[in-house]
This record gives C-alpha cells, structure tokens and sequence, in this order.
C-alpha cells in the first residue's frame, strides 16, 4: 500500500486527520457497507502512523456509525441506520426495500407445528396446523434480522409449498389467498438475544436487539398472521407518522 502523509503543522489534531484519511480512502476505494477495510497494521503502515492513533480513528468512526469493528472478523464499513414505521402493514421486509438497499431473505427452516399453546392464544380460534416460517433477513449480504413468521394452514392451505427465499410471503397472501389487512398490533422492546439469535445475527449476547411482535388481523377482525422478529439494536430506528386533524 501507498503511504499517505499527514500535516505534521495542522491544527487539527492527527486521530482526527486519519478519521478523514480513512473516510477519503472508503471513498475513493469504492468499499460499500458490510465490506471489510484493511486491519490495523496495514492502516499504520498506510497512513505512517502509531497503532494507537489508527485505534483512536477507528473508535471514533465507531461512535459515529461509520465503522463497525467486529471481533475475530474485522473492521467494516457500517451502513445507516435503516427507518422502520411503525404501523406499516407491509411485510417487513417489503417495508425495508428500495433502490438504494439490497435486502435478501434465507428460508433456515419451514415446519408444521400441531396444537401450539401461544398461536392458539394468538389466532383466538382453533388452529391444528400452522407453518413456521424461519428466514434470515441481510442486507447488503450482513444479517439484518431474524423473522419468525406464523401462518395457519386452514387460512392459507399449501402455503408451505409457495415460500422460496426471496418470495414475498404478503404477496402470496394477497395475490393467491385475497387476504386483505385492516389492523395491526406491535409490542416492541430492548433485549439481550438469545443464543439462537446471536448465532443467526453473527453477534454476542451482550449486543442488544429489539424484539418486535405482530399480529396482523383480517377485514373480518381474525388474527390472520403472526411474527416475531430481532433487529440488531443500532441498526435501525423507528418513526411515526399520523395525520391529526380537528
């Protein structure tokens, strides 16, 4: 790698030079969020500075949301926090999607459960089969989130013979079933994740994430689907918005 002096006269502190150093190099390198950036030593000897003063960039860029060091794998770029609204009644991950993000969803499993005490509780009436649908959720190829989504079998017959990995599951329900949603209830909170979820999400058990429940009811008022699903904590944020009118 090229050396890349630094200003030994400025006023500006040097931890702060290579901060700008290393985002210039992001820039001009093309490196995109969930990519890795060269390691301590190979940005010393790129930049022609101490170990602790790359340690202090980093850091900083962490706090910042630009970095996102992660141990025994590396430094990498860190993408934006993503906004979720909080009464869409999208998919989530149709609620996620656009043109500037590349969001991928991997099936980890697809079962029938029989005579589930919480889905019985949750569809209010009997429901011997109901799909479990477990998918990983990344964006721009970095786990994102984790999705368990629950669907009765009596409502949505063979749907467990339609859901690939990328299918959009709201689709199928509206295209094939003609489902269509009035309402929605979320309960959403901070915890520490389970071991099941650190291991799909690629974190510890010290890394928060946010838990989020739904369930989403039919024109007729039915529970018609149900989801749980973990984010990773400084990933995302949540907003509102509600026309108030007199």
């Amino acid at each position: 790698m090229m050396n890349q002096k630094k200003d030994v006269n400025s006023p500006v502190l040097l931890y702060e030079q290579i901060k700008a150093a290393i985002r210039e190099y992001v820039e001009n390198n093309n490196i995109k969020p969930g990519e890795k950036i060269p390691n301590e030593s190979e940005l010393c000897d790129l930049f022609s500075v101490s170990r602790i003063t790359i340690r202090r960039a980093i850091k900083e860029l962490g706090e910042e949301n630009f970095l996102e060091v992660i141990r025994g794998k590396g430094t990498f770029i860190k993408a934006p926090k993503k906004d979720l609204h909080l009464l869409n009644l999208k998919g989530f991950t149709e609620g996620l999607s656009n043109e500037e993000d590349h969001i991928k969803k991997e099936i980890i499993s697809k079962r029938i459960i029989h005579n589930n005490s919480e889905l019985s509780k949750v569809f209010s009436h009997q429901q011997n089969e109901i799909l479990e649908l477990v998918r990983l959720v990344k964006r721009e190829d970095v786990p994102f989130s984790i999705d368990y989504a629950y669907l009765p079998l009596s409502i949505y017959p063979g749907i467990d013979q339609m859901i690939e990995n990328d299918t959009s599951t709201f689709s199928v329900i509206r295209d094939k079933y003609k489902i269509k949603f009035s309402r929605v209830e979320k309960e959403i909170e901070y915890m520490q994740p389970t071991q099941e979820v650190c291991k799909y999400l690629g974190i510890n058990n010290t890394t928060s994430v946010i838990f989020v429940k739904k369930v989403i009811y039919s024109k007729d008022q039915l529970p018609v689907h149900y989801s749980k699903y973990y984010l990773i904590g400084d990933s995302v944020k949540f907003y509102i918005d509600v026309d108030y009118t007199e």
